[in-house]
């Protein structure tokens, strides 16, 4: 309750930034730690990105970037979530998977995994 000019701290908290929807979490596999581990931090995206989540970058044209298959950030690399697909992070290691219902979760490397990756010569595509 605001009173006498003070806000509402709990209520601050809890709301979630404009653009996203939180979802109910649940389990899933992970493939950086092989098995099924609970996802308990599930958003959907309601609206395209105007601001890279990585390195801070405001985006001048977002639906220039989201005409790709899989829309990357120009400077970093970070993959962008689209609007309308549902998202979690793992619990056990943090990784970013797209979850889509009857399909397996599809993993958004970190900047640090995809370095991994690139350095280990593992096949993956930005475009």
């Amino acid at each position: 309750m605001a009173l006498f000019g003070r806000r509402d701290k709990d209520a601050a908290k809890t709301a979630a930034p404009a653009g996203l929807r939180p979802t109910m979490g649940r389990i899933a596999y992970c493939r950086v730690c092989a098995k099924d581990q609970p996802m308990t931090r599930c958003w959907m995206r309601t609206a395209y990105l105007v601001q890279c989540m990585c390195c801070g970058l405001a985006f001048e044209d977002p639906a220039a970037l989201y005409r790709r298959n899989q829309p990357a950030c120009p400077r970093c690399g970070e993959f962008l979530e689209h609007p309308g697909f549902e998202y979690g992070l793992c619990d056990g290691c943090g990784s970013k998977y797209e979850l889509v219902s009857g399909a397996k979760p599809g993993l958004l490397p970190n900047k640090r995994q995809r370095d991994e990756m690139s350095k280990q010569g593992k096949a993956w595509s930005r475009y």
